[in-house]
């Protein structure tokens, strides 16, 4: 019995080596499958992470030759604007789309090799006269805030953001350029906007690999406000932006220009500008703790909204993803941004005045840049073309050119440039139709011919030609020289 016991303990040992023996090779072999399983899912992800790396559209275009498009956005937030008449506002987004095409892949003259798709993000309170942007191919966006005042939490932001020009919190809407998720690339500007120039080394630096030689090479041909910085861009470029100088004083922070950006579509960049919103953490007051985070994103026209909160979010929440580009050559204003005078003037700073304020020496004036090296402008500082704004004044409310802030020269170059581009549109409408009213009704004006090109028949508002096209001329723009499909 004895021996017999011991057998059965020795073989009851045995199995039970065996067992555990069985269990870990198992164990060995079921992970040996897992690792491989991962492996194999990480190289897919890695491929497909490579993958949507390249925008779609590059995608297609190896697949069937077509260019990549990108989209061209302008935010619609009320119909009437004093700034503008109905007529002013009407042409100046058929110039700007003229001026996009212009600039893109559909005109072989451009040198571009990117199309464009064009949008209208329309402020639900805009919605009725928004068919008028429909009739020139702008796809329709039609939204409510993105942010309600009430959601609000911070009081003084949900007590005055109402108050900020242009639009207070509607011009929050303009953060759905965020989300128009069928580009690669958005850029969004202002109504009040044209383009000179393609920007094909902006988007080739944001789409292609960084370090490859493509990219490299469209790197080094970006115009930086700050050049010393090239070589510390980000990786993968998720923004351009400017700066609104000509507001600040020296030393402070420096507010966004909200008329024109670049960027890449985010849905998670659009949620946490929501945030920050709703937080409402901003300071009143003129300090430099003062605006959004007490960090002196505060105290000019617009920092409550669009040109205090992108600046904020691209210089504290995400560092390092966005690229400032040079304020005199892209949206350019003609504007001074030297410490001398008007706006947020303190005479008492006399250590400050005289100086650039970006606060660096050797400044652009950018009241004197070469209109050769301007690639596209933004009509604020040196007025609406649409406005025939020919003379010089300081006098409140008068629309004259300010020559504290602007030189009246370069403003009349810049507005020029505009009606050069309306006088293109023109001369292709009368090509495609045959009917030389066009001319003869659009340019019937004699102020300052050399500058508006007939457009205007007096200064001001007032004296401004429309566009003397009929709906029946502009669809036929719409597909015959803009060459729309959609």
């Amino acid at each position: 019995m004895v021996t017999l016991n011991n057998q059965r303990r020795r073989s009851g040992g045995l199995c039970s080596v065996q067992k555990i023996f069985f269990i870990i090779l198992a164990i060995a072999v079921v992970s040996l499958i897992f690792c491989a399983l991962r492996l194999r899912s990480s190289l897919i992800a890695e491929r497909y992470t490579s993958e949507l790396s390249k925008p779609k559209d590059i995608l297609d275009k190896n697949a069937s030759n077509k260019p990549v498009q990108v989209a061209y956005a302008i935010s619609l937030i009320k119909c009437s604007d004093k700034q503008s008449s109905t007529s002013g506002l009407i042409d100046a987004a058929t110039v700007l789309r003229h001026s996009v095409h212009q600039t893109s892949a559909r005109n072989p003259n451009s040198g571009s090799k990117y199309d464009y798709k064009m949008y209208a993000i329309v402020h639900k309170k805009a919605e009725s006269c928004s068919h008028l942007l429909g009739d020139l191919g702008y796809q329709l966006i039609v939204k409510d805030s993105p942010v309600q005042v009430s959601e609000i939490r911070g009081d003084y932001l949900r007590k005055n953001v109402h108050k900020e020009w242009c639009c207070g919190a509607d011009e929050f809407v303009k953060l759905y350029a965020y989300t128009i998720h069928d580009h690669p690339i958005v850029i969004h500007t202002d109504i009040d906007f044209m383009f000179v120039k393609p920007m094909d080394d902006l988007f080739d630096a944001m789409l292609l690999p960084h370090d490859s030689d493509e990219g490299k090479a469209a790197r080094e041909k970006l115009e930086l406000e700050y050049p010393d910085k090239k070589q510390n861009m980000p990786e993968n470029i998720q923004a351009y932006l400017t700066r609104d100088y000509h507001q600040v004083i020296p030393g402070r922070k420096a507010a966004f220009q909200a008329g024109f950006i670049v960027l890449k579509p985010n849905q998670k960049v659009f949620q946490e500008f929501l945030e920050i919103i709703r937080e409402g953490h901003y300071v009143e007051g003129f300090s430099r703790e003062n605006g959004w985070g007490g960090l002196g994103y505060g105290g000019v026209v617009g920092s409550m909204a669009m040109q205090g909160l992108p600046a904020y979010y691209y210089d504290e929440i995400a560092p390092n993803t966005s690229v400032e580009l040079n304020g005199c050559r892209y949206n350019h204003m003609g504007a001074n941004i030297f410490y001398d005078n008007v706006p947020n003037f303190i005479r008492k700073y006399k250590s400050l005045h005289g100086k650039c304020r970006r606060n660096v020496d050797g400044c652009e004036d950018c009241r004197k840049t070469d209109m050769s090296l301007i690639k596209n402008i933004h009509f604020t500082n040196c007025r609406k073309p649409w406005n025939c704004a020919g003379r010089m004044g300081t006098e409140a409310g008068k629309g004259n050119i300010d020559p504290r802030t602007a030189d009246f020269d370069h403003c009349m170059e810049v507005a020029r440039t505009w009606h050069e581009m309306r006088n293109d549109l023109e001369q292709q409408i009368v090509a495609l139709t045959g009917d030389d009213e066009v001319l003869s009704e659009g340019q019937k004006g004699s102020y300052k011919k050399d500058v508006f090109i007939g457009h205007c028949d007096a200064d001001g508002q007032g004296g401004y030609v429309p566009i003397a096209a009929s709906k029946e001329y502009m669809a036929l723009t719409l597909t015959k020289i803009w060459k729309d499909t959609t």
